[in-house]
């Protein structure tokens, strides 16, 4: 009986958080998903957010009742439940950044591959549609509906939909295009798309560097923090006796207090180790 409250309660601080990390809020009538479905959009998942919420509730309570069967502390059920919840969120995080990253990528070529259709001889509308077709796989749906809406004969509904991803290459991207196409249509176009291709591939090398001293250190954050947990695991496993004291009030509040500290440890070291995201170049025109 002692050990289903512990898992009620534990499940219901593991519903709080997570409402708190992904932003799900409660109304009397119904719950709203602000947050949830941007993030699995972004990571490219056609997941229900009410699926989502459901399998980190699974996790975290199965989790939590794998860890109550290897060691039977109050203390380490509690940790394997908030770890349960933390790992798919985590998990849909890095697939939403390695897409973003993919799309960083991808932009210089698409500026280039535009550059190189203008200065073959080809139309602006035929240039879009080129690269809609024929560009990098990350970023030809956006192009695909940009061409659509400039066959509309719309461009400024077109840059606006191109900034749409709220991102601040497409703001650039989006910026250079309205002055030579719309503000001061000289001419010349080519020849800043890939002096702009230029410059994005030499700032994605630098932050690439970066993200590899980065991914580096959070590993190593990583590894210290999980340590401690993986030798009680393994000392429950082994010899149970051992964790015996740590099944009383005290032993838990010495877990509860000594894991605190390996998490707010490991969220300094990801801080130290943060890449800073480039701020996008302004508000959507209007």
């Amino acid at each position: 009986m002692r050990f289903l409250l512990a898992l009620i309660f534990v499940s219901g601080v593991g519903l709080v958080w997570f409402g708190a990390v992904v932003g799900v809020q409660f109304s009397p009538a119904t719950v709203r998903p602000v947050r949830v479905g941007a993030l699995l959009d972004g990571a490219g998942l056609g997941v229900s957010p009410y699926a989502f919420s459901a399998a980190v509730v699974g996790c975290a309570v199965v989790t939590g009742l794998l860890v109550w069967w290897i060691v039977a502390l109050p203390a380490a059920a509690l940790a394997g439940v908030l770890g349960g919840g933390v790992a798919p969120v985590a998990w849909v995080r890095s697939r939403r950044e390695q897409h973003r990253r993919e799309r960083e990528r991808a932009w210089p070529g698409v500026l280039s591959q535009l550059a190189d259709a203008l200065e073959a001889g080809l139309a602006w509308p035929a240039a879009v549609a080129l690269v809609a077709r024929a560009g990098p796989v990350a970023l030809r749906g956006e192009w695909a509906a940009f061409a659509t809406r400039l066959r509309g004969a719309d461009l400024d509904a077109a840059l606006e939909g191109l900034r749409a991803a709220e991102e601040r290459t497409a703001d650039s991207v989006a910026v250079l295009l309205r002055a030579a196409l719309v503000d001061l249509p000289a001419g010349g176009l080519a020849p800043m798309l890939r002096e702009l291709a230029t410059v994005l591939s030499e700032r994605l090398e630098s932050r690439e560097k970066a993200r590899s001293r980065a991914s580096t250190l959070h590993t190593e954050a990583a590894v210290l923090a999980l340590s401690p947990i993986a030798i009680l695991l393994l000392i429950g496993a082994v010899s149970p006796g051992y964790l015996a004291a740590y099944r009383s009030l005290g032993g838990t509040i010495v877990l509860v207090v000594g894991g605190g500290l390996i998490w707010g440890c490991y969220l300094m070291m990801r801080r130290l180790g943060r890449v800073p995201e480039p701020r996008r170049t302004g508000g959507r025109s209007p």
